[in-house]
Formats: C-alpha cells, structure tokens, sequence
C-alpha cells in the first residue's frame, strides 16, 4: 500500500502504510520507521492576535455586526469613520475583507430597521452603503 506524496523521513521511501492507533501515524514498509505528522490543530484560523478557533470569529464577526448597528443608531453615518471604529476594535481577529462585509451586513440590518421610520437618514445610509459596496468589489 502506498500514500501518495508522502514519504519516509528516515530513508525516503513511499512505501508507506498508516497505523491503527488512536493518533495518525505511519510506518515505512522498507526500514519499518514509524512516526505521526505534525498537523496543524484542526479548525484554527490564523489572525493578527494569534490563531483563534473559527468558531471563535464567527462569534467576533456577529458582535461586529451589532457593533456597526449600534454605531449607525449613534448617529455616526460616514462608511470610513464606520470602517476605522470597526478596525480599531476588531482589526487583530477580523481581515479588511471580514470588516467590510461586517459593516455591509450590519449596515444591511439597520436600514432594514429604519426604512419607514426615518426616510432621510435611510437614504443617506444607503448611499454610503454603496460607497462601502465599492470598496469591497475593488478589494476583490
């Protein structure tokens, strides 16, 4: 049996078989070497703060969004003062591209809110949901 790309540290042989036990491990079928690879801890997404479980960053990423709601029900409107608060808080767990989308769908949520309560200050939003729009298809 042979796995493919994977190869004997000792003799670099490909003849390699995988051992039952309760860690991955492999055993060169020519010199009989046996080891386990080092595998990156499954479901860790690499930030700036360090490597963070993903369902930690969606839990940061859901918190963003009412972040930016409470920001735009504050009476802050301008997508780049939105984008630098947002950065400020949360730039070591989020990308540019998560912070984007956050403050979108944040955005999304609130003009959803106040559609038929305050139609100035709807259309206002939207058109600087469209400048955030901008920036997100410019970054991809």
């Amino acid at each position: 049996m042979s796995i493919q790309g994977i190869s004997c540290p000792r003799c670099g042989s490909r003849r390699i078989a995988i051992v039952v036990s309760d860690a991955l491990t492999f055993k060169c079928l020519d010199c009989g070497y046996t080891w386990s690879p080092n595998l990156p801890a499954q479901g860790l997404v690499h930030t700036r703060s360090g490597d963070v479980h993903w369902t930690e960053v969606k839990k940061i990423m859901e918190d963003a969004i009412n972040y930016v709601i409470g920001l735009l029900s504050g009476g802050l409107i301008s997508c780049n003062d939105v984008i630098n608060k947002v950065q400020e808080k949360y730039g070591n767990y989020l990308s540019s591209r998560e912070i984007l989308r956050v403050i979108i769908n944040g955005t999304k949520k609130y003009l959803e809110e106040i559609r038929y309560k305050d139609a100035n200050k709807y259309s206002v939003l939207a058109t600087e949901l469209s400048k955030c729009k901008e920036l997100i298809s410019k970054r991809e």
